[in-house]
C-alpha cells in the first residue's frame, strides 16, 4: 500500500507525484515540505528502506558523495535518497543528508554535519527541516559515533555514521545494502 500525505491545499500535486505547472519553488522553499509530509516521512509510516549499496561518485577532484537509494510508501515525496559527502582533505569532517524529491522541487528533511563548527554549534550537530518555509532548526546528536578530527577515519567508521542518521530518520537497511567504503 503506498501513502499520500501531500494536502491539496498545502501541497502543488495534482494526484501526480509531479507538482502543478507554473508553480515556482526553490529548493529550500518545497512545497512538498509540509508538516503532514514531514511527519510521515520520519515515521515508522513510511516504511523507508534502502534498496542496493552505496554508489560513490568522485565530484572535483577531493570530494566524493554516497548516494542510496530509499524507497517510501509516500510516492508523492519521491524519489528518496541518502547522500554522504566525504571531503579527502578532511575526511573526520563528513556530512549526510535525506533528501526527498529532485530538482527544485527536492528538499533535505534531515542534515548531519560531523565535527563541523558553525553558530552555535562547535562540532557535530544535525539539521531539521521545519514545513512550509524551509528552515532548518539545529541541534546536538547524541546518536552518532564519536569520530576524533584526523587525516584518517577508520574502516567501519562511515558505515556506522551512516546507520545511526538512518535510524533517527525511520529508514531501515535493506536486506540487499552493500556497503563500500569511500
Amino acid at each position: 500500500m503506498r501513502l499520500s500525505y501531500a494536502s491539496e491545499s498545502a501541497s502543488p500535486l495534482d494526484g501526480s507525484s509531479q507538482p502543478q505547472k507554473g508553480t515556482d519553488v526553490s529548493r529550500q522553499m518545497s512545497q512538498l515540505m509540509t508538516a503532514a509530509n514531514l511527519g510521515a516521512l520520519l515515521s515508522p509510516l513510511s516504511k523507508a528502506v534502502t534498496v542496493g549499496g552505496v554508489t560513490w561518485a568522485t565530484k572535483g577532484s577531493v570530494i566524493k558523495n554516497g548516494i542510496i537509494r530509499v524507497d517510501t510508501a509516500i510516492s508523492a515525496l519521491a524519489p528518496c535518497r541518502l547522500r554522504m559527502t566525504v571531503n579527502e582533505l578532511k575526511p573526520s569532517e563528513p556530512t549526510l543528508q535525506y533528501l526527498i524529491g529532485d530538482g527544485r522541487w527536492g528538499f533535505s528533511a534531515r542534515r548531519l554535519c560531523l565535527n563541523t563548527p558553525h553558530r552555535p554549534f562547535s562540532g557535530t550537530h544535525k539539521h531539521r527541516s521545519e514545513p512550509g518555509g524551509g528552515d532548518e532548526k539545529a541541534y546536538e546528536p547524541d546518536d552518532i559515533p564519536f569520530v576524533p578530527l584526523q587525516p584518517r577515519v577508520a574502516p567501519g567508521t562511515y558505515r556506522a555514521i551512516l546507520e545511526a542518521f538512518a535510524a533517527e530518520c525511520f529508514i531501515a537497511i535493506g536486506d540487499d545494502f552493500i556497503w563500500r567504503e569511500p
